[in-house]
Order: structure tokens, then sequence, then C-alpha cells
């Protein structure tokens, strides 16, 4: 019964954290950057959706419906001019992921809260500009990120349950820009692809060594839309709010770029 639940909430948790409708701050369309200049920048995003959790086929001990997750994660972004069109970046920082009755309390119910820790991350991506004519602008970013999100939990009846997930997704957006003034507004179309390992162990009080369970979690590609605006606050200085709507999650980024 208790290996069984083991099984299931391995299931639980890859659902969670790869099926995630998660985007961090694109920013406006193409490179913005002259070529050999760099840019330093700050940026916060949180995301707020509602996860299908599902048991495996063919079981039919528990049946899961959905459940809400949050992620929070702040960067920091450091740009570099390739040419006046394509610009490179490299974002670090943390990411924190809470899902709400993700695993298993002393009951053998799904009433306990996955709470991550600020775990690394890392990712870099090109911005490209497609096509500029006067204030219009045509462009394309992509991201390669990697991060973690990891829980341990200890209760009586259960003992011990702790899950250690590697997430690795890439994203990419075609946007359009309009530059007016010192506010430039700007919308586009989303896509994402997921991979996410997950390793779940679980202990319990009698037991000698711990159950152990590794699984890979493919997420079906997604697609979503992008608006957002820029203000140049100051010379080479912008701050910046972003809104991401994909699949049933909807996302608010912020941000403060200054070219150097």
């Amino acid at each position: 019964m208790k290996r069984s639940l083991a099984v299931v909430l391995v299931l639980v948790l890859l659902t969670g954290l790869s099926a995630s409708a998660f985007a961090e701050r694109f920013g406006t369309p193409g490179a913005s950057l002259a070529k050999g200049q760099w840019s330093i920048g700050l940026e916060y995003n949180y995301i707020e959706e509602e996860v299908d959790l599902q048991t495996p086929q063919g079981w039919t001990l528990i049946q899961r419906g959905e459940e809400q997750a949050a992620r929070n994660q702040l960067l920091v972004r450091v740009g570099y001019g390739l040419t006046d069109k394509l610009e490179a970046f490299v974002k670090m920082g943390g990411t924190s992921t809470v899902m709400e009755d993700a695993l298993v309390d002393d009951f053998g119910a799904f009433n306990e809260e996955f709470e991550g820790d600020m775990e690394f991350t890392i990712a870099g991506g090109l911005a490209l500009t497609i096509l500029e004519e006067g204030n219009f602008k045509l462009g394309m970013n992509g991201t390669l990120m990697w991060f973690q999100a990891n829980d341990d939990n200890e209760s009586g009846a259960i003992g011990y349950q702790g899950v250690d997930a590697d997430i690795l997704k890439l994203e990419g957006a075609l946007m359009a820009s309009y530059k007016m003034g010192k506010i430039t507004p700007y919308g586009g179309v989303v896509m994402a692809i997921h991979d996410s390992d997950i390793r779940y162990r679980l202990l319990f009080p009698a037991a000698i060594m711990p159950v152990m369970v590794d699984m890979d979690g493919d997420q079906e590609d997604w697609f979503g839309l992008v608006v957002g605006a820029n203000c140049e606050v100051v010379e080479n200085v912008n701050v910046g709010v972003e809104l991401t709507h994909v699949m049933e999650g909807v996302g608010i980024s912020i941000g403060v770029n200054c070219a150097l």
C-alpha cells in the first residue's frame, strides 16, 4: 500500500515540476545593444498555475485533480552585442517552487505542501533583430535554462520523503515592438519545450533501505502569448514589465537593464 503511494507520488511530482507554464522575461524583441556593447540587469519572475496531477496509467488507488503551483525567480542578466542585430546574454540566480498537496502526510493522503528552497539557476540565449523600420522592430529571443527544485519532508507514519528535480527548458518568442518616445510596448507568441529528471526517495520508519525511483519527464511543446512594455527612465537605463499566458498559467516579470 505504502509502496504504491510512493509510485503515485513520483508521478504527481513529475507532472507538477515538468508541466510548467513558466517563462522568464524575454524583454523587447531582438538585439538592444550595439556591436561590442555590454549590459547588466536584474529581473524578477513570478508564476501561478493550475497543475493537472495524474496517476500512472492502470493505477486506481488514488485519483488526483488540479492543484495550485507557484514559482519565484530572481536573476542577474549580462548581455553583449555580437553584432548590431545579434545579442548574446547569460542569466544567473535562483528559483523556488511551491506546490499545494504534493507530498504524502501521516495518513497517506496528499495534504503536504512541496516547498522548494531557492535553488541555483543558469540560462543563456540569443536575441536577433529580423526587421527594423523606423520605430517598428521584429525580432526573435531564445533562452536555454536549467534550474532545480528540491524538498525534504519527515513525518511519523511515512518516514522520510526527499525529492530532487533538475528542470531543463528551451523557450523562444517571436515578437514585434513599436517605440513611442520613451515607452516601447511589445508582444508576440511563445513556444517552449521542457524536460525534467526527478529523483524521489521514500524511507519508512521500519525500513532499512529507502525506496529510490529515478524518472524522466517530457513536456509536450506548448504555445502562448507575451505582452510587455519598456520605459527608458534615464539614458541607457530601462525598466520593463511583462505578462505571459501559456496553458493554464499566468506569469508576470519585472526587470531593470542598464547598457554600459
